[in-house]
């Protein structure tokens, strides 16, 4: 079986691919660019792929057949067309849960580096300055999270049960009281504005759609308290990066983490407005489920979905499109 990977995964997944490899499985890797993608299924004749964050519009649902798959390396789904490949009849799946841990960590990372300075003393340090500066604890602070669901609890876990932190949680789902208490959740609104009001941290962690795009706007940054931090881990849509850029750059937030971007590789939305040119914000290139451990999981769940689908064990896989399967089995 030929299965077309997108660079980048391949390495994250080499052990795991490599290993397979031995079951008879080939892997191809090309570009992350979608003609590049669809080239290759069309000359390999390949009816699965695997893929990264990258957008693929058109020429990739018109290569591949119907009843191919295309195995999302990641949860992710901004960058996949799901109608258009439910329309050819192409199966999509991603990994859940699997790199919950590893993205949680990441935001506590930047929670932390935020508020100890940590990239500014580096900086200082490497130039041979001995600039000692006041960083602040994580203990008792209040830390909003916005967006519940598995990675937002997870984090919310480590920062209450962990770091001692008051957590309050906004999320538009009504959440079983149970995994509220797990997650050291004091408190859930559906209110932004009622989170974020005295909150010192804001993480946020909500996936990207056409109704989250720029969910954290200008009217909400300005709705956070004076002197709060920022963090996002889940998608660069959800945030107005013009907008933070101003709130920054005024004083009104105290400083940002950022992993994600509107685009990326990041370019800032003016060369006015490089977020890399302020201080107090920590940036990341989407590393937030980069971890060997991650890494693995999702490649060998892909692979899981992609060996379930030539099985046509539809009940047993990640699907996110499950409304092509009736179509498939006509």
């Amino acid at each position: 079986m030929k299965i077309i990977v997108t660079e980048i995964e391949y390495r994250k997944g080499k052990d795991v691919f490599t290993t397979a490899e031995k079951d008879g499985l080939c892997f191809i890797p090309v570009p992350n660019q979608e003609d590049a993608v669809a080239e290759a299924v069309d000359e390999n004749k390949a009816q699965a792929v695997i893929l990264g964050v990258e957008h693929y519009a058109d020429p990739l649902y018109k290569a591949l057949p119907p009843g191919s798959i295309i195995a999302r390396f990641g949860i992710g789904l901004d960058g996949i067309d799901r109608n258009k490949a439910t329309q050819s009849g192409i199966l999509v799946t991603n990994t859940p849960h699997v790199l919950d841990d590893s993205v949680a960590e990441h935001a506590i990372w930047l929670m932390g580096c935020l508020a100890r300075k940590i990239a500014e003393l580096n900086e200082k340090m490497k130039l041979k300055k001995w600039e000692p500066s006041v960083g602040f604890e994580l203990k008792t602070k209040k830390l909003a999270i916005i967006g519940c669901g598995a990675i937002g609890g997870r984090v919310a876990q480590i920062a209450s049960h962990g770091f001692g932190m008051d957590v309050v949680g906004c999320d538009i789902a009504v959440l079983d009281c149970n995994y509220l208490k797990k997650c050291g959740i004091s408190k859930l609104t559906h209110s932004f504005q009622e989170a974020v009001a005295e909150a010192d941290i804001v993480s946020i962690h909500l996936a990207g759609n056409p109704s989250t795009f720029h969910f954290v706007s200008k009217e909400r940054l300005h709705q956070l308290k004076a002197g709060a931090f920022l963090v996002n881990t889940s998608r660069g849509s959800v945030i107005d990066e013009a907008a933070l850029y101003d709130c920054l750059a005024q004083g009104h937030l105290a400083g940002a983490g950022l992993d994600v971007f509107e685009k990326e590789p990041y370019l800032p939305s003016s060369v006015s407005k490089d977020l890399r040119t302020l201080p107090g914000v920590i940036l990341t290139p989407h590393v937030g489920s980069s971890t060997r451990e991650a890494c693995r999981r999702m490649a060998a769940r892909c692979l899981k979905n992609i060996r379930l689908a030539f099985e046509k064990h539809y009940e047993d896989m990640d699907i996110v499109n499950p409304e092509v399967i009736a179509k498939l089995k006509k």
